[in-house]
């Protein structure tokens, strides 16, 4: 497999049980699967151990054999048949004619004990790697944080500051705003994910899901309902709560979906349902005052909003804590503009 590491979550689905199960499937009898999750170096640090034991340990559910092989990277071969790293012995069995990988170049003795090395500094314990829990994309990185310590302070000062700032500036009547932008473009990052992992990389059903969710926001915004327009804004945000919720509960029965079309169409339903009780929150808002000030500052509680869940969600807490786990966060958001913005708010 010649694709890169798991730095992004589109990558790391290359990396998880699920894409390794299926390529067992695929393979013949005793065939022989290999992937490399990055470098191989001469010391490897808790990060990389991290990141190579998560793979490592997800070959292993699929496979009986798995065995680390340092090279320009660090590369992991996979059988169900007994392996070897004596690889000039077994090019001369085989009568392979090969320049350098050739006893000329290398040594098989040397090649075994740096394969075995590795494999007793692995942790067997590490978490594996899965489609609904992407920690190897989390690990990777940690590991690119890791190599240079000055960056990591600084880059942890400005996400906070990033988030914290626009926080503190929004009107607390507009926080419920700010929280469920937050969440709907949270999510709208899983529901693409989702998509991902249950269909494939389709850029056509790609647009038609943002499509689906902007049409959400627009008719949720735009639309005067006689049976929407009198519920609350506290009521609104419980609902979606609930959503939020419901949607977690029944997560791991959508990207066990094998048949396509009705993944699509539940997709396609939970991307607009809370864009429209999202946009419909926007509305009320902006209807309370037809001063122009008002509205922009709530147009830029959701915008600041959004901004906040894209980064959040894509960057930490999906492979920190997994797919649904990250979805019940996001109604814990909710929340938080429920009770701070509506329940709280005496003005």
């Amino acid at each position: 497999m010649l694709v890169p590491p798991p730095s992004t979550l589109l990558l790391n689905r290359y990396y998880t049980t699920e894409f390794f199960s299926m390529i067992k499937e695929h393979l013949n009898p005793g065939g022989v699967f290999m992937c490399s999750p990055g470098s191989a170096q001469t010391y490897f640090n808790e990060e990389s151990l991290k990141l190579n034991s998560s793979v490592f340990n997800s070959l292993k559910v699929a496979f009986a054999n798995v065995k680390p092989v340092a090279g320009n990277k660090l590369y992991f071969i996979a059988s169900d048949k007994v392996l070897s790293a004596s690889f000039c012995r077994l090019t001369e069995q085989q009568n392979i004619k090969n320049h350098y990988v050739s006893s000329d170049y290398l040594a098989d003795d040397l090649t075994e004990r740096k394969s075995d090395e590795i494999e007793s500094l692995l942790d067997p314990e590490m978490r594996q790697n899965s489609s609904s829990f992407p920690i190897a994309y989390n690990y990777f990185q940690l590991y690119n944080l890791s190599k240079d310590l000055n960056e990591k302070v600084p880059a942890i000062v400005l996400l906070i500051l990033l988030f914290a700032t626009p926080l503190f500036a929004i009107k607390r009547k507009n926080l419920i705003m700010y929280f469920s932008a937050s969440a709907l473009a949270a999510f709208e990052i899983i529901v693409l994910l989702t998509l991902q992992l249950t269909v494939g990389n389709m850029y056509q059903l790609t647009g038609l899901i943002i499509a689906g969710l902007m049409a959400g926001l627009a008719i949720g915004a735009g639309s005067d309902f006689s049976r929407v327009t009198p519920i609350s804004i506290p009521v609104k945000s419980i609902i979606l709560i609930l959503f939020y919720v419901l949607a977690a509960s029944v997560y791991g029965s959508i990207i066990k979906t094998d048949s396509r079309f009705p993944a699509i169409c539940m997709i396609m339903l939970l991307s607009f349902i809370p864009a429209f009780i999202t946009g419909n929150i926007f509305r009320e808002l902006t209807c309370e005052s037809r001063t122009g000030n008002h509205i922009a500052s709530v147009y830029s509680a959701d915008l600041s909003g959004s901004a906040m869940g894209f980064i959040a969600v894509s960057g930490f807490a999906v492979p920190a804590f997994g797919t649904a786990a990250t979805i019940y966060f996001l109604a814990l958001l909710v929340f938080s503009g429920f009770l701070f913005g509506t329940i709280m708010n005496k003005h």
